[in-house]
């Protein structure tokens, strides 16, 4: 693709595009770059000149980082007269310049591989050619595009966590409110383009949250809980609820997570399998340990086991529970051990989610493993504590960018500072001050 690109081999990144992405037919790429089938089907063929407009039609239906078509693109769509897009999601002013200039230095990376699975990460170099898209006719291509986009920012999200990607989803959101509300379309495309909206803005909203971005992450969820509805949609419905059960009980608020973990449940009466099932229970379980009501917490731990042992290799998994396995099952159930005054149980349950993260899951791993240290601590193992203290430290400051992990590891070392001088205290302490902006 990145060989197609660079010598504006439209016919072949035709070709890879429809190959790799759910854009699966010639008359879809027609849709989103304005040609007819039978051109495409000529571009693919070789039969038709290149021009710069139409290289640039590619770029923009088909959401390719401008850099990767050097050194015609770029120039070309640097967005100097564009208009500029009304913001439709909150944006967040508290950037620290080294964290901007950390995060860019990510995404450079990331949008190229990004674009060899046809997904543009639309931030802040390319925002501006992003208001400049005109949409006439909104067709099936559309909505595949948006349905496919959350897939790719979870999946960079469990690289790189939230900090680094909650820009470029807040860009995409505003991308799919347009074309919700400003294209012409039939209702059935408008069907998709409502919950396509809506699962964009839970995964704009999750990415948020784990930035640390609070307001804009419950503005997502929602309004996505507002189009679930209004499309009638119980799998967006029951998303949008079990995400803001999440972070209700990540904000002390365990009353209202509870309540929004019950209702996600009986939403989902009708429609539920068992993983669902038992992610719906441990939302449950994780609010019930908040209000330190054990009986009750573990009760619905117990459901959610009974849940996941009815699981089977078949059954069908949408992309935002995909990740709730035997790992995350142990994490959120030593979470809530921890929660309600047991450390040694969660300490067991915290080292198996630590663990046994699956590759890629890198995130996950370092919250994880702050985690632990907490659980080892409420041990009183203080030097073991501050050894995993180290460890998260190391993947806080190099691996990932979340500052819902920073903002654990930050009451960690609160915590460490309450219970311990020792020297290996002290020197953990002045490691982090000196390592972390405040």
């Amino acid at each position: 693709m990145r060989s197609a690109l660079a010598d504006h081999d439209l016919g072949k990144v035709s070709q890879l595009y429809r190959a790799r992405t759910p854009i699966r037919r010639q008359h879809m790429v027609a849709e989103l770059v304005g040609f007819s089938q039978a051109h495409i089907s000529r571009i693919e063929r070789g039969l038709c000149e290149i021009r710069l407009d139409t290289v640039l039609r590619f770029v923009q239906g088909l959401r390719i980082p401008p850099h990767l078509v050097d050194p015609i693109g770029a120039p070309y769509l640097d967005g100097s007269t564009a208009p500029e897009l009304p913001t439709t999601v909150p944006t967040h002013a508290g950037h620290e310049v080294g964290d901007n200039m950390r995060r860019r230095s990510v995404l450079k990376g990331l949008t190229g591989a990004a674009a060899l699975v046809g997904f543009s990460l639309a931030g802040d170099e390319d925002e501006e050619a992003l208001a400049s898209d005109d949409f006439g006719r909104v067709g099936e291509a559309h909505a595949a595009q948006l349905e496919d986009a959350p897939k790719h920012l979870y999946n960079l999200d469990y690289r790189y966590g939230g900090d680094t990607l909650c820009d470029q989803a807040a860009a995409q959101l505003r991308r799919a409110n347009k074309l919700l509300n400003r294209g012409q379309y039939s209702e059935t495309v408008g069907q998709r383009l409502q919950v396509a909206t809506g699962e964009l803005g839970i995964c704009a909203g999750w990415l948020a949250f784990d930035a640390g971005r609070q307001d804009q992450a419950r503005y997502c969820y929602t309004e996505a809980l507002a189009a679930a509805r209004m499309a009638n949609d119980a799998n967006l419905e029951v998303h949008a609820l079990a995400n803001m059960s999440m972070q209700a009980v990540a904000l002390d608020r365990p009353r209202e997570g509870l309540h929004m973990a019950q209702a996600a449940q009986r939403v989902a009466e009708k429609i539920s399998t068992p993983t669902m099932d038992s992610l719906l229970a441990m939302r449950e379980a994780r609010a019930w340990a908040k209000l330190n009501d054990g009986p009750a917490a573990r009760k619905a731990m117990m459901r959610a086991h009974d849940a996941f042992q009815r699981r089977s290799a078949d059954e069908e998994k949408p992309v935002w529970i995909a990740f709730f396995d035997e790992v995350e099952l142990a994490g959120n159930e030593g979470m809530c051990e921890l929660d309600t005054g047991r450390a040694n149980k969660a300490a067991s349950f915290l080292e198996l989610a630590r663990g046994k993260q699956r590759e890629g899951m890198v995130r996950n791993k370092s919250l994880y493993t702050v985690r632990l240290a907490f659980a080892t601590l409420a041990r009183r193992d203080v030097t073991r504590a501050i050894e995993i203290g180290e460890e998260a430290l190391g993947m806080v400051v190099n691996e990932v960018t979340s500052t819902r992990t920073l903002n654990e590891l930050r009451a960690f070392r609160r915590q460490l500072a309450q219970v311990s001088t020792s020297t290996a205290a002290r020197s953990f302490m002045a490691r982090f001050d000196s390592t972390v902006v405040a």
